[in-house]
């Protein structure tokens, strides 16, 4: 920062209901260690904080001219850099106090007067659709819901996603941009009030293969795919373009052209096209057969900067995004981890010493995997295992929630909270050796006792626990080295060593 204000310093926000208002929790865009940033944060002057203040009421005006905002806090990453009360409610430019009765005249910022109709059904959601900057907005989660498709998100990235068939869309909340089947999109920003992601229900829709429509008259948003043919064709309507096509199903234009034999980009309605396979001829992860034991990395690599996407990794390299996520194993809707080393020019190290389906139970010892070269692979964001306690046999379910160095994880319910808790007595950060379980696999970890950090689960403690496997690190470079050791003393007695 270098005591430098800048206007676009928040990457996302959050807003929680606090029964006479809300609070509002800004997330700062940095490419620093959230410590070290910290720091530097706490360096700003009385002339920049002003400034910073000001920053913070203009993006108030523009994101939320209707909302009574009590409490401000910034973050960065899972840092407090600071709090503060609002002493008067900030008013849009276009807001002025009438002087004869003292009330602030407003106009709300959303307009209500639209509805939703999905293959002809209008539908009735709890949190209701609007209309913002021209740009219709829907509930996400009662939206996928209404159209059979299936809505996840992920608290500790700030990522949510939506999938129906073949097709996966994932993004950060608020953030402009989005992955559909891993191929990065400009999408109208998400907007975020209270616990419920309201999302653009035209760029969500039309990737995932509906037609949309308005119609003024009866401020109805019309979306169907009645027009889409069970035998993978779809019936040009007035309007559609190869392009449109493409992007709704996740294909590419050349994809659409060569399946249909067309040799330009005319098409006109009601002409009849076969719509090859999202991603057949997109590279995917390879099987490990390509790859075998592959200990080095190639020549070129890159350490990922905050905001980084695969996409954008690509253009720095003269390469595509499908290379970054095959020679990286990706999943499409998988997302980089700042700080994280990837590769460019070729395959990541990955190693096979386990495999899925070798043990039906968890057991009290388990095999040493490396976390950089075969760990991190087949522990990923989002994963249920069972953890076995190898002193005492006891066993509880987490979740792992992240982590690039190291797995983070959560008890899974408050049950497993009190389990977990039962073996370490107290919370403390002394690690005990102890055995995943996952796939049929069994392997040798260790974990800490201290709960810290991000909290995404209720189950009856704040916070996550550190995990490690053989050569995992900590996410700091400040760790203590002894417990660093500790963790992989505890590696190797789960690993009967």
């Amino acid at each position: 920062m270098k005591g430098a204000v800048v206007l676009e310093l928040f990457r996302s926000y959050q807003l929680i209901e606090t029964g006479d208002g809300y609070d509002l929790i800004l997330y700062m865009d940095t490419e620093m260690d959230d410590v070290e940033f910290a720091e530097e944060f706490g360096r700003i002057d009385g002339e920049n904080k002003n400034r910073l203040n000001k920053n913070i009421k203009d993006y108030i005006r523009e994101k939320f001219p209707n909302t009574k905002i009590n409490a401000v806090k910034i973050m960065a990453g899972t840092v407090l850099l600071s709090s503060f009360i609002m002493a008067a409610p900030v008013m849009s430019k276009a807001e002025t106090p009438n002087p004869a009765s003292g009330i602030t005249q407003t106009q709300s910022a959303y307009n209500y007067n639209v509805k939703i109709a999905v293959n002809g059904s209008v539908k009735s959601f709890k949190s209701r659709p609007f209309i913002y900057n021209n740009t219709t907005y829907v509930p996400m989660y009662e939206f996928g819901s209404s159209i059979g498709a299936s809505v996840w998100w992920n608290n500790t990235s700030n990522t949510v996603g939506i999938n129906k068939n073949d097709t996966m869309i994932a993004f950060m909340r608020g953030s402009s941009k989005a992955r559909v089947n891993g191929v990065q999109k400009t999408m109208p920003s998400s907007i975020v009030i209270g616990d419920t992601t309201y999302v653009p229900v035209r760029f969500i829709s039309e990737n995932l293969g509906y037609r949309v429509a308005m119609n003024s008259n009866t401020a109805t948003v019309a979306i169907d795919n009645t027009a889409i043919q069970k035998d993978n064709s779809y019936k040009v309507t007035a309007g559609d373009s190869l392009w449109k096509i493409s992007a709704r199903y996740g294909i590419s234009v050349d994809e659409l052209k060569r399946a249909n034999n067309l040799a330009s980009d005319m098409i006109v309605p009601n002409q009849v096209l076969i719509i090859p396979k999202a991603g057949e001829s997109v590279s995917k992860p390879p099987p490990a057969a390509e790859a075998p034991n592959n200990t080095q990395w190639p020549e070129v690599t890159y350490i990922v900067q905050a905001g980084d996407t695969a996409e954008s990794v690509a253009k720095k390299f003269g390469t595509t995004a499908q290379n970054i996520m095959k020679y990286n194993y990706m999943d499409p809707d998988e997302w980089l981890e700042a700080g994280e080393r990837i590769a460019i020019s070729g395959y990541a190290p990955r190693v096979t010493s386990v495999h899925a389906g070798e043990y039906s139970a968890p057991a009290r010892v388990g095999t040493a995997v490396d976390w950089n070269l075969e760990g991190k692979y087949l522990v990923e964001r989002g994963d249920i295992i069972t953890i076995t306690d190898v002193n005492t046999g006891k066993h509880f379910k987490a979740k792992m929630i992240g982590g690039y160095n190291h797995a983070d994880i959560e008890p899974l319910t408050s049950t497993d909270t009190t389990m977990m808790k039962s073996l370490f007595g107290t919370w403390q950060w002394s690690p005990r050796a102890v055995v995943i379980y996952i796939n049929g696999m069994n392997i040798a970890a260790s974990v800490s006792g201290m709960p810290h950090g991000v909290d995404t689960i209720n189950n009856g403690v704040n916070g996550h626990f550190d995990l490690y496997m053989k050569n995992s690190a900590s996410h700091s470079s400040g760790t203590s080295k002894v417990y660093i050791q500790q963790h992989q003393n505890m590696v190797m007695k789960a690993a009967g060593k």
